[in-house]
């Protein structure tokens, strides 16, 4: 094949064989691996670079690099797995493809939720939960896909992306939630899930820049054509003339022949030309012409132009920007402007004694705070804009965003009826776009000031300053509009979760109205106080996610962030939403349920003690108040800790299975000396896997299958000195406590999910408390041999002969020649 290339990636025993054509194209690929499918749920998504090059023109496909995580069931924000992607600028076509695995062939698929999204985490809300009151959750192109977990790579979902916004991508994906199994680790196989992703995108490179201010004369060399101009910061709106194109070839000159089939401007991303659905704007002959003119464009961008014309043509080209600088609030400013509703409270007072007293201190009142004349312009066409000052706190999502005058920063803004005015501030891309920003808006107006009704019209805007018709602000989406009434309504309130980031604009505008018709404002300067801020999770305060539920920071790798985690049966971004919320009664019932079960080592710790058993009956009360204690610290609805979480965690699995190691030293009837050296040998062994992995099963199997050698042992020790097999005492007894026992692990091991998890995990403390009625050996006492009726070494005696009495341990045989001495248990 003439002019072909191959790829060949070998990545351990993974080869992929891929091959071009002269024109860039993939001819075919091959895979080859023995272990691809072994190794699915660690590289799922090697698969998909069976395409990683494709060169033709200026086009070029980058692949960005491969990434996977794990998958779990939404129960909160952080079961999600992201993924983040950097998009580079002037890319035509982004494309995505995933894939989920699950490490097992009986493992049931899962549906895995897929939500791509632009700028910032994307907002997921999870069997129509409800948000908090005043919340803007709208997202512009948010991209939802789903696809099936299998065991070998069979399926894909490709969702490609045409124009693209450059910056950084966010993928997030969970899995619907089920009643999952509370399994202990390590018993028998839990199936993991995981997602592959992976994205390659193709960039134009080479476009031409249009100067701004000057005639430019433009000559394509293909089919379609692309330019970019740059629009500086501060610009008010701006128009691009196109006119006079001309065939380059003179034989294809013709006056009603169109020399251009298309025309398309957009902001910040590449325009599209779709054949089927061409552009609306095209067919230009050399005598038209066409202007595109922007009231609101998005600044310090590039706007990029399509030109499509299916020959070689020149045309020229123009921008004309119209400038409207930021300015700060000016020198005119007093710093009595910072208290400014104490001042308006005054003129309630004043008012109220003499009107005409209130009227010349309302007129020093709007000389110390209205704007001057030199920082404000009334016959300037631009909206007097202001930039807020960023203040930062040392709490992460938290800062506060002020007016900044000459010498001061202040949260007040005066308004006129005269012009509207704008505020813009930055939302900084990952370092604040993990909370929640809250913009809040106060009217500080009294009813006793002034007869007519003031309304102040707010609107909220990412990216682009809010349009303007015949000099009123009109907003786009009347979600993050607020309108303020001196009558009844002077606060307002939008919360804004993972705020995209960019520039941010909020407009203000003054109306006043009389008997219902818009009148001259009496005030000529309206007073508002303007909150901005970025926060952890939602609300304000130390209950940043209401009272059902905690503030969680989550990071993962460079991706940091919170997200509200609810209890008590509550649900939403914010723990407001009581549908499926859990009655008082019901969380305090299966609260007391988990910590009063523990109760029930009571009976076993009165037999011990009764027995002379005293370390049994210490470990067992040490078992009951620790597992009480964790599970008090464990609720979280309802919840009371004593120490940190991790402590009570460490001491409830600590005392619990060295319970259950004394127990079985204890059933064995081993001397004294042998009884203190088996305990410390468990202690040491216990204190060593807890520490290790305090949820593992070798922290518990390992010392239950070395306890359990302990008493079959001594059995068998004792059964071939005396040559003599018999059943143990009280073998009934025995058998219906390990019953009860393995009741209860089979309980803990196959029956328990997160939804019984309070009733089952009860269960298993009532069972295993009352196991140890049955399996507690009677009361120690040394028995004595006669030297003249045995035959039996010191050593083998002494182990042979301790607790030799009728009613003697279970794992004990007695001798017909033995003279005991009984006493009772």
């Amino acid at each position: 094949m003439k002019n072909a290339k191959f790829i060949v990636l070998d990545m351990r025993s993974l080869r992929v064989d891929i091959m071009f054509d002269a024109k860039g194209q993939v001819k075919w690929s091959v895979m080859n691996s023995k272990y691809i499918f072994s190794w699915a749920h660690r590289f799922s998504w090697i698969f998909f670079l069976s395409i990683l090059l494709f060169i033709h023109g200026d086009n070029c496909m980058v692949p960005q690099a491969s990434q996977e995580g794990s998958l779990h069931s939404f129960k909160s924000y952080s079961d999600v797995a992201i993924f983040h992607y950097t998009v580079p600028k002037e890319v035509l076509r982004a494309t995505w493809q995933f894939a989920a695995f699950m490490d097992g062939k009986n493992c049931l698929p899962r549906k895995v939720h897929i939500y791509i999204q632009w700028g910032s985490y994307p907002i997921i809300s999870v069997n129509n939960a409800s948000f908090p009151p005043h919340m803007y959750t709208k997202r512009n192109g948010t991209i939802l896909v789903s696809v099936m977990t299998t065991f070998e790579p069979k399926t894909t979902a490709t969702v490609p992306i045409y124009g693209p916004e450059a910056g950084d991508w966010f993928v997030g994906a969970y899995m619907s939630h089920w009643d999952e199994k509370v399994q202990q680790q390590g018993l028998g196989h839990k199936c993991h899930y995981s997602i592959g992703s992976v994205a390659i995108w193709m960039q134009t490179n080479g476009i031409q820049n249009i100067p701004i201010g000057y005639q430019k004369t433009l000559h394509t060399t293909e089919p379609t054509s692309y330019y970019k101009i740059y629009i500086p910061s501060g610009t008010w709106h701006f128009q691009v003339h196109v006119w006079a194109c001309n065939f380059t070839l003179h034989t294809q000159k013709d006056m009603n022949k169109p020399c251009i089939q298309g025309l398309a401007l957009k902001g910040r991303v590449l325009p599209v030309f779709n054949h089927t659905h061409p552009s609306p704007i095209g067919n230009l002959t050399i005598l038209d012409s066409y202007t595109f003119t922007e009231f609101s464009p998005y600044e310090d961008s590039y706007y990029y132009l399509l030109v499509i014309s299916d020959s070689v043509i020149d045309f020229n080209v123009k921008v004309i920007i119209s400038e409207c600088p930021i300015k700060d609030l000016g020198k005119s400013l007093m710093r009595q402007y910072l208290d400014a509703p104490s001042f308006s409270k005054a003129l309630v007072k004043l008012r109220m004694r003499n009107d005409s007293l209130q009227h010349d201190n309302y007129r020093l009142y709007k000389n110390q705070f209205e704007l001057s004349s030199e920082d404000v312009m009334v016959e300037d066409p631009c909206v007097p804009r202001f930039q807020l000052a960023r203040v930062k706190h040392s709490q992460t999502f938290s800062g506060v965003y002020l007016l900044q005058v000459r010498e001061w920063l202040t949260s007040w803004a005066m308004l006129t009826d005269s012009y509207p005015i704008m505020t813009q501030f930055n939302i900084l891309p990952l370092i604040d776009i993990g909370g929640t920003l809250d913009i809040r808006v106060h009217l500080e107006m009294d009813k006793l000031l002034t007869k007519q009704l003031i309304l102040v019209t707010i609107c909220i805007q990412r990216s682009r300053v809010p349009n303007r018709i015949n000099g009123q602000i009109i907003c786009d989406d009347e979600n993050m509009s607020m309108t303020l009434s001196s009558y009844n309504k002077q606060d307002g309130n939008v919360l804004i979760p993972y705020p995209q980031p960019d520039t941010w604009y909020i407009g203000f505008q003054a109306k006043c109205y009389m008997n219902g018709n818009p009148v001259t404002c009496e005030m000529e300067g309206i007073l508002v106080s303007l909150d901005v801020r970025t926060r952890q999770c939602v609300f304000s305060g130390s209950h940043a996610c209401g009272h059902h539920g905690v503030c969680q920071e989550i990071q993962k790798g460079l991706l940091y962030y919170t997200t509200c985690n609810c209890f008590g049966g509550y649900k939403g971004w914010g723990c407001t939403d009581a549908t499926n919320a859990s009655p008082m009664a019901s969380v305090l019932l299966t609260t007391l349920m988990l910590t009063l079960s523990n109760g029930f080592f009571l009976p076993a710790i009165y037999l011990a003690i009764r027995r002379g058993l005293y370390t049994e009956g210490l470990v067992y009360f040490a078992t009951m108040l620790f597992s009480s204690l964790y599970h008090a610290c464990d609720q979280q609805f309802m919840t009371y800790c004593v120490a940190k979480y991790e402590v009570l965690q460490y001491s409830d699995f600590f005392s619990g299975i060295l319970a259950v190691w004394v127990t079985l030293v204890a059933m064995a009837g081993l001397p004294t000396q042998y009884i203190s050296l088996c305990h410390m040998f468990g202690v040491l062994i216990i204190a060593f896997g807890v520490e290790s992995d305090r949820t593992g099963l070798p922290s518990i199997l390992v010392p239950l299958a070395m306890g359990t050698i302990i008493p079959m042992a001594a059995y068998v020790y004792r059964c071939v000195k005396n040559n003599k097999w018999k059943w143990p005492d009280n073998i009934v007894k025995l058998l219906f406590g390990l019953s009860l026992a393995t009741v209860g692990l089979l309980l803990f091991s196959l029956v328990e999910t997160e939804a019984n998890y309070h009733y089952v995990h009860s269960a298993w403390h009532i069972v295993i408390a009352l196991s140890l009625l049955f399996v507690l050996p009677p009361a120690r006492v040394e028995s004595f041999l006669p030297l003249a009726n045995t035959s039996l070494s010191g050593s083998d005696s002494e182990l042979l002969d301790y607790k030799d009495f009728p009613g003697s341990p279970v794992f004990t045989i007695l001798t017909d020649q033995q003279n005991l001495l009984t006493v009772p248990s």
